[in-house]
């Protein structure tokens, strides 16, 4: 196996880190005839994985993140012959419940919650918040430790129990709505229209990669952006361009943005 000449397009450090896990894990399947999974993986990092996956025809692969898609997923490396039905994806569903009537929590303190333990995020998926409870999905090697030791979420008592993956409910659509001008389709300046901060400190926080355009770190302000596309704002959250509505009488472009918190 070439690794670097497999890891050649792969320009960034941490890419490269991750395809040669990536193929340490390939590897192993190989040589051993048995199954690799990695950790929970965004779009952009799984594409990173299933390219480098099918340069080898002697293995498959299965995503699975705990329902249909869903955002953060484990794949699962097997050999060939095996068949996709017969594969045990190591995840799993927990759900969170208390009484947050006089303290709301949010998705940052469910989070918070389980990282205080001492969890790694890359064992954690998606995290769905509801009124009174969440769900997250998570890796099987972390089930029973968040079952025993999860007691709090931001100092509200919980329970944690473990549910079907039919049983899931899922949250409504809260996303803000926004209406925006901006004077061209560049990443800066939507972000700015999106996250309401100025465009020279957005501009600075792109050239920093402080900022993700489709979960991969972008560090040019001038790139094109198109509709659907997604920005990620660490600590911000994320806008989604879900409209283009025209232009104005002054010539700057009409849109329509969801931010999600």
């Amino acid at each position: 196996m070439d690794k670097e000449k497999l890891l050649s397009h792969l320009h960034r450090e941490e890419d490269r880190i991750l395809g040669g896990s990536i193929l340490d894990k390939i590897e192993l399947v190989i040589k051993r005839k048995n199954e690799e999974t990695t950790n929970f993986l965004d779009p952009y990092e799984r594409e990173i994985t299933i390219n480098l996956c099918k340069q080898f025809y002697d293995i498959n692969y299965l995503e699975d993140g705990g329902y249909k898609k869903a955002e953060r997923q484990r794949i699962n490396i097997f050999p060939e012959y095996l068949f996709v039905d017969h594969i045990d994806s190591p995840v799993s569903i927990l759900k969170i419940e208390g009484n947050f009537d006089f303290c709301p929590v949010n998705h940052r303190d469910y989070l918070g919650a389980v990282m205080g333990l001492g969890i790694k995020r890359k064992m954690i998926g998606d995290l769905l918040v509801l009124d009174d409870f969440a769900q997250l999905v998570v890796g099987d090697e972390i089930k029973d430790f968040l079952l025993l030791k999860l007691k709090r979420v931001n100092e509200v008592p919980v329970s944690v129990s473990e549910i079907k993956r039919d049983d899931l409910v899922f949250p409504t659509d809260n996303a803000k709505v926004i209406k925006a001008t901006v004077a061209s389709m560049r990443l800066d300046a939507i972000a700015s229209a999106g996250f309401g901060d100025s465009r020279n400190r957005i501009s600075r926080k792109i050239k920093n990669e402080k900022i993700k355009l489709n979960w991969k770190p972008e560090n040019n302000p001038a790139q094109t952006i198109e509709l659907n596309d997604l920005i990620s704002f660490k600590g911000r959250g994320r806008v989604k361009v879900v409209e283009e509505n025209g232009h104005s009488h002054r010539g700057r472009i009409k849109l329509t943005l969801k931010r999600y918190t």
